[in-house]
């Protein structure tokens, strides 16, 4: 009996989600356990598992499809097996990928032929052929049957490129990669790359394609953020130098930790002394949060998502190493589940290890502060009134300006320089 594949509800909030990818085609064998597609939501992506034993009957919403939670997704069966017609019409309910806006492709060579895998269909002799010349298959036309490439196809490219104009290896390589033919370009000197891009037909205007997923989430969160809270940035400079000789100390005991790590409890310190930075602004209201809890942001291949690390003023440094670690893994792993990207009251982003020196980070609604941090770097500072060099780093504070004044933000971030700077204050 067939057994129906549905969109799972990943989420109390989930009302409908993207299928980003089948990891299986119609008429392949399916095990039960066995990651069956990947479902993007508003907040993640996660790889889905097959409910059954058999064979991949029929995928009613395709890649990139929008289908609410439970819709069919897909059918398992025996082979052969029948699909009841109703199932199918589930599939309506799913709207199709967006159709993108496309320049027309130009048209492959028609006797070119490739075999599913992208290999060249081509003659055991002209395959032969072709590796004592050296010469690439999928540049050949052929002229066989379904253009299949044959021995005298490969003698005639052969005879072709004998003939062929002199040119740069530069300007041979532009012009294979973009399939412009050196014997029409009218030079009796050797050609060169320059000669090959003026001889490049005009390109199509770059195609349009509509966010989707996570991105597509991301962009209407971030507008929105920016459209609608009054921002504010602040940026301190912090000497880190007492911290990275905690860091040092604490490494040669055996006990690392990162810098990310001791900014989350220097702020959770801070956000426990000033808990008005720690509230939420939802609909013109007040939001009063009693837990401190700190969002990290971590980069995705297709975006950015902010699992949380819940009561994060009352764990230790190394604590907070392992629950920031195990929501990284499970963030890049497709791994969290609801509880671990909700709730969040602050967030902390970093960008020093890109290089950062400076940056606004957009606040993450419904919270009211981010902090931005960038590199920790050495520079020339005055001590004492003497000129030393001390690892220095910059922090952004950046804040609704509805219920946070530049005031009480000040005191937040000079708060959070001073605990950086004497670390032992934590103690």
């Amino acid at each position: 009996m067939a057994t129906n594949f549905s969109m799972p509800q990943l989420g109390l909030t989930m009302t409908e989600g993207t299928v980003s990818k089948w990891f299986k085609q119609v008429g392949e064998k399916v095990a039960a356990g066995e990651i069956l597609a990947e479902i993007s939501t508003d907040k993640i992506t996660n790889q889905i598992e097959a409910p059954a034993d058999g064979v991949l009957l029929a995928v009613l919403v395709p890649e990139g499809g929008v289908a609410p939670v439970q819709a069919v997704l897909a059918v398992i069966g025996e082979p052969g097996e029948k699909i009841d017609a109703a199932e199918a019409e589930v599939a309506a309910a799913a709207p199709a990928p967006a159709a993108q806006a496309q320049a027309p492709a130009a048209p492959a060579p028609a006797a070119r032929a490739a075999a599913g895998d992208g290999r060249v269909i081509a003659s055991p002799l002209a395959k032969k052929l072709a590796q004592e010349k050296g010469i690439d298959l999928a540049l050949v036309t052929g002229t066989g049957p379904n253009g299949r490439v044959v021995e005298k196809d490969i003698l005639a490219y052969a005879a072709r490129q004998a003939a062929a104009p002199k040119a740069s290896p530069l300007a041979a390589k532009i012009a294979a990669e973009h399939g412009v033919d050196l014997a029409a370009i009218a030079k009796d000197s050797r050609i060169m790359a320059a000669d090959v891009r003026a001889a490049m037909p005009a390109q199509a205007p770059a195609a349009a394609v509509p966010l989707t997923g996570m991105r597509k989430v991301i962009s209407d969160r971030m507008a929105l953020s920016w459209q609608t809270t009054p921002h504010v940035h602040n940026t301190v400079e912090i000497d880190m130098t007492e911290a990275t000789n905690l860091k040092d100390k604490l490494a040669q005991q055996g006990s690392k930790f990162s810098f990310t790590e001791l900014i989350v409890k220097c702020s959770a310190k801070a956000l426990a002394e000033f808990p008005m930075v720690n509230n939420s602004y939802v609909d013109g209201s007040l939001v009063v949060n009693k837990a401190i809890n700190i969002g990290i942001a971590v980069a995705l291949e297709d975006g950015l998502i902010v699992p949380v690390v819940r009561n994060a003023d009352q764990k230790t440094l190394a604590q907070l190493r392992a629950d920031i670690g195990e929501l990284a893994a499970k963030a890049r792993g497709g791994k969290l589940l609801p509880d671990d990207y909700t709730g969040g009251t602050f967030t902390v982003t970093n960008l020093g290890m890109y290089g950062v020196d400076h940056f606004t980070p957009i606040i993450n609604p419904p919270e009211s502060a981010i902090l931005g941090v960038c590199r920790t770097v050495p520079r020339p500072v005055v001590v004492d009134g003497a000129i030393v060099i001390r690892p220095m780093m910059n922090l952004c504070l950046g804040y609704n300006h509805r219920i946070i004044d530049g005031a009480l933000a000040g005191k937040f971030l000079a708060r959070v320089r001073e605990l950086l700077e004497q670390p032992m204050l934590l103690l």
